[in-house]
């Protein structure tokens, strides 16, 4: 394959890997890069390695008097429409709905009370994609900046990230969201002994969540989860990232040579290099992992939704990611039996970094025979 960007002015790297393991195409696939949201894909994975896609990370939810308490977690897929389910199981009335009246206590919580990674660029904590990380949550800790805006689902704040902030004290958000909720019924009764009830959110919703749209807080929750999952202890982004290096190593059976500051891709402490990625996604389908690899986005889907839609028939599921500066995609191509990874680094150019991206794949599948037929005209 001709390499049109040889001389570009920015770092380029890509690496295209067959079923034996070896690399068919590939340009400085060995070159340190920041990964951006392809992180997500190595959180997704070891979680989904530990935990198992069919894992609930439970919630009690008890009410005694004016007081209710959140016990367990965490909660990265509680919205309004799961609260108000809460609300109306637990039958709570006007009388726990005052403000000055109802208080909200947490116990047991699973990761630990750190908000923001010190590895982030601050100037990008008032965004939405940038919130508190939090054990209870509601909402992924932001709401929308037009206060009279009252329901929405997670799927409205990422399809319009620029209407939404974070919130400054996620437990307050919870405890006003509760007051909000009340007067809204959902139509749906949950059934609650005792004043107590079990909010579950499985494993596999938060995985395709957060693929799907590349969700940075439930990157983070997730990320965090895993020294909880494997000490018992609260989880810190410190010990994950020593805990996922840790599972990868014993996954691939060598030791990557990566720098993991966090989860989500957001910090520029973050290394890694193409040839692993195509490797570990190679190595993720032929350990039968694709119930994994379909959770990332495909043609016309996610964050996909206006990209590769020619090669949809190809069956592509791959994760992008972006920062100022950086773009990348990986993923598996299954016509062709094929993992890649394309990275972006240092670009201060006029054209589309995803255009770059797209181009190197679309060569990749043009010059490919089988890719040919399968292109949507």
């Amino acid at each position: 394959m001709k390499n049109i960007y040889n001389n570009s002015p920015f770092i380029l790297s890509y690496s295209f890997r067959d079923t034996a393991g070896k690399e068919i195409q590939s340009f400085r696939s060995n070159l340190p890069v920041l990964p951006a949201s392809n992180m997500k894909i190595l959180t997704g994975f070891v979680a989904y390695r530990l935990l198992g896609n069919d894992y609930e990370f439970i919630t009690e939810v008890k009410i005694e008097d004016n007081k209710i308490t959140l016990d367990g977690g965490p909660t990265p897929l509680l919205d309004f429409s799961s609260l108000s389910e809460i609300s109306e199981a637990l039958d709570l009335s006007a009388h726990h709905m005052k403000e000055n009246v109802l208080t909200l206590k947490t116990k047991n919580e699973r990761i630990d009370n750190l908000n923001l990674n010190p590895a982030w660029n601050y100037a990008d904590s008032a965004y939405s994609y940038q919130p508190k990380i939090s054990n209870f949550s509601l909402n992924e800790n932001c709401k929308p900046k037009d206060t009279s805006l009252h329901d929405f689902s997670l799927q409205d704040l990422h399809e319009s990230e620029d209407n939404f902030i974070p919130v400054r004290s996620p437990r307050n958000n919870i405890k006003n969201g509760l007051i909000d909720t009340n007067s809204r019924k959902t139509g749906q009764k949950i059934s609650a002994k005792n004043g107590s009830l079990r909010h579950a959110e499985r494993l596999e919703n938060i995985l395709e969540h957060m693929e799907t749209v590349s969700c940075n807080y439930s990157a983070e929750v997730l990320f965090k989860y895993l020294s909880y999952a494997r000490t018992l202890r609260q989880g810190s982004w410190k010990n994950s990232s020593t805990i996922l290096v840790d599972e990868l190593i014993k996954f691939l059976g060598y030791d990557p040579g990566i720098s993991i500051a966090d989860g989500s891709g957001l910090s520029r402490s973050n290394f890694l290099n193409t040839s692993f990625l195509s490797d570990l996604l190679m190595k993720i389908h032929l350990n039968d992992g694709d119930s994994f690899i379909r959770h990332l986005p495909e043609p016309g889907k996610g964050t996909l939704k206006n990209r590769l839609k020619p090669y949809k028939s190809a069956v592509i599921h791959a994760k992008t990611g972006s920062l100022t500066g950086v773009a990348a995609l990986s993923g598996y191509i299954y016509a062709l039996d094929t993992s890649f990874s394309i990275i972006v680094n240092n670009y201060l150019g006029s054209e589309k970094m995803t255009s770059i991206i797209d181009n190197i794949l679309d060569q990749f599948l043009s010059e490919n025979e089988i890719s040919r037929g399968l292109r949507e005209r």
